[in-house]
């Protein structure tokens, strides 16, 4: 029921009590019925094409739900859920959109047949409550070692589209996995995600390596340097080896030549000072934020050493954290600490660019995945993967826990929320019995996208989870590969513990939220009708405010001029 004409101002449109619940929780499952479909092994994937015509292609949820534009406020509060899910364990974006989708629908019956929307958030949070105390108590704690790493990222890539791309997949997996171990600390649990760099170059997906060390996306600063060097002496300065401009307004009065020529001698031995100092440090290769001149770069390739100017920031944090040197504090006295190690630095041709390769580091703290695809569409897909791999072992190594895949964990607490909700009073035993459905939709839904009958699916894995109680936990999943129910822990088919406590928690945020909203009040946008100096008449949102138009951000052209952007 909504608020009559007359009470309210003209531009406050009142949607409705009973509208507004039934919308916000439609749009909450029609979002959750979009993204269904890429979710699992053989899920499919989705493309998105922007305004400028140019197509995304990916099965990752959080990336897909980033891209699309909604308009709905429900429809926005899911995706909000999915990125925070997304930020916190890196995976499980679609099992919560799935969820709350679910949970959602299941809702709307529940609202017909006359219940409370807070009986509804009650019987969910004793829902959520019990899935969290059965996941502590089934979950199995594993020791911090390479196989069971290996089993998780398997698990994790095998619903990714790039795993069907790469020849072997497995040695993607064995990639990833000795990356981690390379960069992380199992004493303390401890492991950052930024010590892996990630460099992207087109060509086969099978070629794609783990380096020992740094992998610099440039060339060799002249072609009179050795092209490699065994042994190597790094040094990473942050000073121009060229002639310093001054960073305020100054002028130099020069009334002779002979003046000029004494600048520009006393430019020169200022840099070949510098120059001779980085010699006489026994360092070999020179790593420089800035500039280096071209006398530098001929002094340094007599004295057999190779230069690098204009390196990245970041790639100087990842030279530190690979070779053990440290960006050098002062050229005029440098210290043997400041200068870090290698086997092998040496330039090479990948793809149709050259690269320069820093190997055969001791013991590094930073790693790089070379990575390589036809495209730059799978190339931005395969870095999406990489990243979630990683984000994987990350939750299992701050918590080492894990639980059965495949939706077994779900079947098994929807089986258990089953046996107590007898024992609860009230309508809130109605809500807990849906929330029992709504987290079978995990494995029905990769059943269903795996080709397998619905009905049948759901009444034997039920049969199998209610029979198998015999005082030791059996976790009976889909197994899509097969096409059937099987126990996914002896098919090494494991999750990570957080990631399901974070998208329960999440889910039963998200969906509390939903029913709490009973109606909308929205203020009419003003809209604006004007017309430019160029003849082009528009109605927009926004009033008077100063705006251009597509046209008028082309080129001399005709092509927009588009910012950089963070594409995966």
């Amino acid at each position: 029921m909504s608020i009559p004409k007359g009470i309210l101002a003209d531009d406050i449109t009142n949607a409705g009590r009973g509208e507004t619940l039934i919308g916000n929780l439609l749009a909450a499952s029609m979002l959750s019925d979009a993204i269904k479909t890429s979710f699992g092994p053989c899920g499919l994937e989705k493309m998105y094409i922007d305004i400028m015509g140019e197509s995304i292609i990916t099965k990752d949820g959080g990336t897909f739900l980033r891209k699309i534009d909604v308009e709905h406020p429900s429809a926005k509060v899911v995706i909000d859920g999915a990125n925070t899910v997304d930020n916190s364990v890196g995976d499980g974006t679609k099992s919560s959109v799935i969820l709350v989708g679910s949970l959602a629908k299941n809702a709307i019956e529940l609202i017909k047949l006359g219940i409370s929307p807070a009986v509804i958030i009650t019987g969910y949070q004793r829902a959520t409550e019990l899935s969290l105390e059965t996941l502590n108590e089934i979950s199995e704690t594993r020791n911090l070692e390479k196989g069971i790493f290996f089993d998780l990222v398997r698990t994790a890539l095998s619903s990714k589209s790039m795993s069907s791309l790469v020849d072997d997949s497995e040695n993607l997996s064995k990639i990833i996995v000795d990356a981690v171990c390379s960069i992380c600390d199992l004493k303390t649990n401890y492991i950052e995600v930024d010590d892996i760099k990630i460099e992207e170059k087109l060509g086969s997906a099978s070629d794609t390596k783990l380096v020992k060390g740094v992998i610099i996306d440039k060339t060799i600063d002249n072609s009179l340097m050795p092209r490699q060097i065994s042994n190597a002496k790094i040094i990473l300065i942050n000073e121009e080896l060229d002639a310093v401009r001054t960073k305020t307004e100054s002028e130099i009065i020069i009334t002779s030549p002979e003046q000029m020529s004494s600048f520009l001698e006393a430019e020169k031995t200022e840099v070949l000072r510098k120059v001779k100092k980085i010699a006489e440090s026994g360092a070999n290769v020179v790593f420089s934020r800035k500039g280096i001149s071209d006398m530098a770069q001929t002094y340094f390739a007599r004295n057999g050493i190779i230069s690098l100017r204009r390196v990245k920031e970041n790639d100087l944090f990842w030279l530190e954290k690979a070779t053990g040197a440290k960006i050098c504090q002062t050229i005029e006295k440098i210290s043997p600490n400041e200068i870090g190690t290698a086997n092998h630095v040496y330039e090479k041709e990948i793809g149709d660019d050259k690269m320069v390769f820093v190997e055969g580091c001791k013991k590094p703290k930073s790693v790089t995945i070379l990575i390589r695809a036809h495209s730059k569409k799978y190339l931005d897909e395969f870095h999406r993967t990489i990243l979630d791999g990683i984000y994987v072992l990350r939750d299992f190594i701050q918590n080492p826990k894990i639980v059965g895949g495949g939706g077994a964990f779900e079947a098994i607490v929807a089986n258990k929320i089953r046996k107590v909700m007898t024992s609860v009073d009230g309508k809130e035993q109605l809500a807990m019995e849906k929330f029992a459905d709504s987290l079978e939709q995990i494995p029905l839904t990769l059943a269903t996208n795996a080709g397998m009958d619905y009905l049948s699916t759901l009444s034997a894995l039920r049969s199998k989870i209610s029979s198998s109680n015999n005082g030791r936990c059996e976790w009976y999943g889909i197994d899509t590969n097969q096409r059937k129910i099987t126990e996914t822990f002896s098919k090494k088919i494991f999750e990570p513990k957080i990631l399901k406590e974070q998208v329960i928690k999440t889910t039963n945020d998200v969906i509390s939220i939903l029913l709490g909203i009973d109606d909308i009040f929205m203020k009419t946008p003003e809209m604006f009708t004007h017309t430019h100096a160029n003849g082009t008449t528009h109605t927009h949102k926004g009033g008077s405010l100063k705006h251009e138009h597509h046209n008028e951000r082309l080129d001399r052209l005709g092509k927009e001029q588009r910012g950089p952007h963070h594409y995966y």
